[in-house]
């Protein structure tokens, strides 16, 4: 089991592809993972837009205009740290 005491950082980025490509690199190897997905946006903000389109305008704007100029997602994968070295291996970072 991973947890914050026996993990380290594989792989940071915000490319989608790369991160799914190391993910499946380290499950056909049988390498423990996990991947955590960030936003750019603050809950807060996030929030708070989500209530001004309810109340001020009924619902009716489109979710990806709220979204626009929006940070692109980051994806973080761990892997314990006594795996990492070979994880790197496998995935060629």
């Amino acid at each position: 089991m991973i947890n914050i005491f026996n993990r380290a950082v594989l792989f940071r980025d915000t490319n989608a592809e790369a991160a799914a490509k190391v993910w499946s690199t380290l499950k056909e190897n049988g390498i423990e993972y996990e991947m955590k997905t960030k936003t750019g946006v603050d809950p807060m903000e996030r929030q708070l837009k989500q209530t001004a389109n309810m109340k001020f305008m009924n619902g009716g704007i489109p979710a990806s205009t709220m979204n626009a100029g929006a940070k692109p997602f980051l994806y973080v994968i761990f892997v314990k740290k006594a795996d990492l070295e070979k994880a790197r291996q496998v995935c060629d970072l």
